[in-house]
């Protein structure tokens, strides 16, 4: 099955077709508009075990969130202004991601886009977009998010959420620039997305995505959790996730090849009880590494529990496994603690020899109770691998939103 612009078209034109006058209680542009400024000062150290420099690096953030009302209760308009400078770090030094290469900072609309209200249950964006849905789900984990330029219609019909996004162009994380998705043979293509999820009453979720950028690859992904009642005071969570990658004719991302092909299934069972939750998950991948991007800058990720800190433990054949622990101290409101060990093996390294990996983590996070919208969050990991560099890593981030107005 083929996805290209005309399948776009057809969303459009069967939202449109359902579109009715928006509700006059609906706020208007200037009314409904709100601007939101979000600090984010970001300190990050890897200290690498072998033949490799160290990285570390400081950086200032500012992003700036404008959302209008609808005019009209039709149309509005938002944007994203990102802005990073450099507070500490050696042009020669790399690992980090808080900066590129040769950069001191960088200034960009990470978002810019107009929507539009097809009815009470649909709307349309068009522009760029910082986005969150499982194939297409941009980064946060440094300074500023990736984003993507895309058109991306949604609905809600009673529960039953219903998606479909195009995209021509992404811009990584210190990207200034959108840039094409462009192929080994040097052809741009463009990326497809449709998908939906339903909760039912007994708690069972459903998510199903399927995503193609044609000639090039073709993503599935599935979710399904569903949550037990144990008592009044404990909860077991069962989540598993599910996704299948394959080549797509001859114009392969040069990071898998034409006979790209992978399945990659993740398993977790979580028991909460009062302020903790255990967690233990299983991922197995069956076949080739497993590309979750769709090429050129995008920065998309995988929705996995064993997607870590530093790995994602999705090499070739990779078995992997992983306990956690999350805890919300009461004595100190605000205060939360996570730590995880993920262990992976079976690595099929193309040379008759299997590897192995493993990464620890270990993070506290305080929200300061009385300076509503800071919080600061210290992030470490310990890795060992035969397939990368083995690392000790901290990342210390403060973060700060403010409303404008």
């Amino acid at each position: 099955m083929k996805f290209n612009r005309s399948v776009l078209a057809v969303a459009l034109t069967s939202a449109a077709l359902t579109s009715v006058q928006a509700a006059e209680q609906n706020e208007g542009f200037i009314a409904g508009s709100s601007l939101d400024a979000k600090l984010r000062t970001y300190y990050f150290n890897r200290d690498f075990k072998a033949n490799k420099a160290d990285a570390e690096a400081a950086s200032q953030a500012l992003r700036l969130d404008f959302e209008s009302g609808y005019a009209g209760g039709i149309v509005g308009f938002d944007a994203s202004l990102f802005t990073v400078g450099k507070l500490a770090g050696d042009k020669d030094e790399s690992g980090t991601g808080l900066l590129a290469g040769e950069q001191d900072g960088y200034t960009k609309f990470g978002q810019a886009y107009a929507k539009f209200r097809l009815g009470e249950n649909v709307e349309l964006k068009a522009g760029r977009m910082v986005l969150d849905k499982p194939l297409f789900n941009d980064s946060d984990s440094r300074s500023t998010p990736s984003s993507t330029q895309a058109v991306l219609v949604e609905g809600n019909f009673d529960g039953l959420e219903l998606y479909a996004i195009y995209s021509d162009r992404a811009s990584s994380k210190t990207d200034e620039d959108f840039e094409d998705y462009t192929d080994t043979n040097g052809d741009d293509y463009e990326v497809v997305v449709i998908g939906g999820g339903y909760t039912f009453d007994s708690g069972l979720g459903l998510h199903l995505s399927y995503g193609e950028a044609d000639n090039v690859l073709r993503q599935t992904y599935l979710n399904a959790s569903y949550p037990i009642q144990i008592s009044d005071d404990m909860k077991l969570s069962l989540d598993g996730h599910y996704y299948m990658g394959e080549a797509d004719g001859d114009g392969a991302l040069a990071s898998v090849g034409s006979d790209y092909d992978s399945d990659l299934l993740n398993l977790a069972a979580r028991l909460h009880y009062q302020n903790a939750i255990v967690t233990l998950s299983y991922q197995q991948v069956d076949g080739d590494e497993y590309e979750e991007t769709w090429g050129g800058s995008d920065d998309n990720g995988l929705n996995t529990w064993n997607s870590v800190q530093r790995l994602d433990f999705d090499r070739a054949d990779e078995q992997s496994w992983q306990v956690r622990l999350d805890y919300a101290f009461e004595s100190v409101e605000g205060l939360t603690f996570m730590t995880r060990y993920t262990h992976g093996d079976n690595i099929d390294r193309g040379d008759g020899t299997e590897g192995s990996e493993w990464e620890r983590n270990i993070e506290l996070k305080y929200a300061f109770q009385n300076i509503d919208g800071l919080s600061v969050r210290w992030r470490n990991s310990t890795v060992r691998s035969t397939e990368t560099n083995g690392s000790d890593e901290n990342r210390l981030i403060l973060n700060y939103t403010v409303g404008v107005f």
